[in-house]
């Protein structure tokens, strides 16, 4: 299997990788695909929060803007869409975050064009149960179409 270079809190998706074969290295210099994986670390802080999002897409892009890697996957949850929306809104299609987490996760979704934008094939899964990330991020990596630079995916 290809190497892998992983951003995250660990746990079951760096797991699952790594029981099918893939090997973690410490520099994307020799890894064919990046997997950033946001999570909501429950700070009570804002800026300290954001650490889980933010934080994570800076310190993965900082690595690809000076190395090339293939694939690009994106794993957050839905709290970019699953707040409240605004009063007198008749649809709910679009951004609607939910709280300091909500926004860090939309602005690590919206980061992730910063990788098509340097021709990396992005993808971002917008899952939150682990048993649904792992058949989508399953599927789309046996099914990445370098064709199409970017895609966003949702447990349905």
């Amino acid at each position: 299997m290809p190497n892998l270079r992983y951003f995250g809190q660990g746990g079951f998706v760096l797991e699952h990788l790594q029981s099918n074969g893939w090997t973690v290295v410490d520099t994307n210099k020799k890894a064919e695909l990046m997997v950033v994986e946001t999570f909501d670390n429950q700070e009570g802080n804002s800026l300290e929060r954001l650490k889980s999002t933010v934080e994570l897409m800076r310190n993965a892009l900082d690595e690809i803007e000076q190395h090339q890697l293939q694939s690009f996957i994106v794993i957050t949850d839905s709290s970019s869409v699953s707040g409240n929306p605004r009063q007198g809104l008749q649809t709910h299609d679009g951004a609607c975050p939910n709280g300091v987490h909500g926004f860090g996760t939309l602005t690590a979704e919206t980061l992730a064009r910063k990788a098509v934008q340097i021709g990396i094939c992005t993808r971002v899964l917008r899952i939150a149960d682990d048993n649904a990330k792992i058949r989508n991020l399953d599927k789309t990596l046996d099914s990445l179409d370098f064709s199409v630079s970017y895609r966003l995916i949702q447990a349905v």
